[in-house]
């Protein structure tokens, strides 16, 4: 018996070898070759990559400044439409989507309620990055929507307008200060509109100031970096469990922001203890679901609250921020239409700062909060 002890053993290693051998070839070809043939259009499938190396080429390329941006925002996408149709397929490692381009499939898509169209399974890492309301699915996320939606009715917009105000003129000063010595200077709007948009939801939506919020906005910008990284090469599992320096600088700046929010939390819990009420900010209401016994239908755990928090720090402060860098980029293009907006507000306010109902009144560029911010500047 124990001279076939070695064989049986050499067997069963083998037998194990192939069997991971075929499971690899599945779903690193065979699946991938298969999915290729459902009919629709992109570039064949490529061994692990598929098309991310494609793609990371084409964000490298430079942009014009005209109005023509979806080639810089999304060149791939962009690129597969032009050369395969409106519904095409591209390829991130071995996972296959589909492009979608045009306006009523994409409406179907947004407007679906049978749950019959499913978000794409999000590699781990950005796991670490993005999750709350956005990776959510059916009822939990028809739920989630319900408890996060009051904290952006207009009602509650016209309340945070004086907070936009704060923001502004904290900002006005600074420039000011930077150009009293020679009556100009030199400035890099991007990391000013960043700070800017950061304070504005720091204060809106959390109760805080940027100076509180600073430190989780410079950890989530750094963590970006990281995971979008590790997000555009090919996935093998269990490969973030490894102690290298970047897993575990990804795993200290979770842990890190985690703490901070819940400090945060902990001061909003204090502050509804002695004032009665956690107030109608969006860290607020989210508090207000969470571990209450009297939610019998629908509760959230303070872990829930953190990564809405997470979600709305990144996904809030990145897309205004670039919206507003783009707004002063095309205005200084066409000056005509900087000194048209700046008179209307001149005409509209005089010497008052706006508020909500002055910028009603105002045709150049239709109100939102964000352009509420870009209009106070023009006064300067």
């Amino acid at each position: 018996m124990g001279e076939f002890l070695p064989l049986l053993l050499i067997a069963s290693v083998l037998t194990i070898l192939l069997s991971c051998g075929l499971k690899a070839f599945y779903s690193l070809w065979w699946e991938p070759k298969a999915l290729e043939k459902q009919g629709i259009r992109g570039n064949p499938y490529r061994l692990l990559y598929g098309d991310m190396k494609d793609e990371i080429q084409a964000i490298k390329d430079p942009i014009t400044l005209t109005h023509q941006i979806v080639p810089r925002v999304a060149p791939f996408a962009y690129h597969t439409v032009q050369r395969y149709g409106k519904t095409s397929l591209v390829w991130v490692g071995t996972t296959p989507r589909v492009i979608v381009w045009d306006p009523e499939m994409i409406r179907e898509v947004l407007l679906d309620k049978l749950g019959q169209f499913q978000k794409q399974r999000l590699n781990p890492h950005m796991k670490l990055l993005t999750r709350g309301v956005s990776t959510l699915q059916g009822e939990e996320w028809t739920k989630r929507r319900r408890v996060i939606t009051p904290a952006f009715h207009l009602e509650k917009l016209k309340g945070m307008v004086p907070e936009f105000l704060t923001s502004c003129v904290d900002l006005i000063k600074r420039w000011q200060n930077l150009t009293s010595s020679g009556g100009s200077c030199e400035l890099d709007i991007w990391p000013e509109f960043q700070n800017l948009t950061g304070d504005v939801i720091s204060r809106t939506a959390f109760g805080s100031s940027y100076e509180e919020g600073k430190k989780i906005f410079e950890l989530q910008k750094e963590q970006a970096v990281l995971v979008m990284e590790a997000a555009r090469a090919p996935y093998i599992p269990g490969f973030r469990f490894l102690p290298t320096a970047k897993n575990k600088r990804r795993m200290n700046i979770n842990r890190e922001i985690k703490t901070m929010l819940k400090n945060m939390i902990d001061k909003k819990l204090n502050s509804m203890k002695m004032a009665g009420s956690l107030g109608t900010d969006l860290l607020g209401l989210l508090l207000q679901f969470s571990n209450n016994n009297d939610q019998k239908n629908y509760r959230i755990t303070i872990d829930d609250v953190i990564q809405e928090c997470k979600l709305f720090y990144f996904a809030g402060q990145e897309t205004t921020s670039v919206w507003l860098t783009w707004t002063m980029i095309l205005l200084s293009i066409h000056p005509n239409w900087q000194q048209r907006a700046r008179e209307e507000v001149l005409k509209i306010c005089g010497k008052n700062t706006p508020d909500f109902e002055s910028a009603g009144h105002f045709k150049i560029v239709s109100f939102s909060p964000s352009l509420f911010l870009s209009r106070y500047l023009f006064r300067f």
